[in-house]
């Protein structure tokens, strides 16, 4: 996992790639904007989907700790 701080050390954002036998899955979270990319890789086909919203993980996001 890549976790993106700002100078004062809170978290304001992360990425962490899942590898499997058929699929690579890579979770983006910057500020409110998810972002779940998932590529096949037999075809290498790519399917990217964008959320909105409150971030999906960790837990203490935004919330200041360093």
């Amino acid at each position: 996992m890549l976790i993106s701080k700002d100078n004062d050390g809170r978290i304001i954002g992360w990425q962490e790639v899942y590898i499997g036998d058929r699929e690579i899955v890579t979770v983006s979270v910057n500020g409110n904007v998810n972002v779940v990319s998932t590529r096949d890789r037999t075809t290498g086909k790519v399917e990217t989907k964008t959320f909105f919203g409150k971030p999906l993980l960790p837990s203490d996001f935004g919330k200041g700790n360093k």
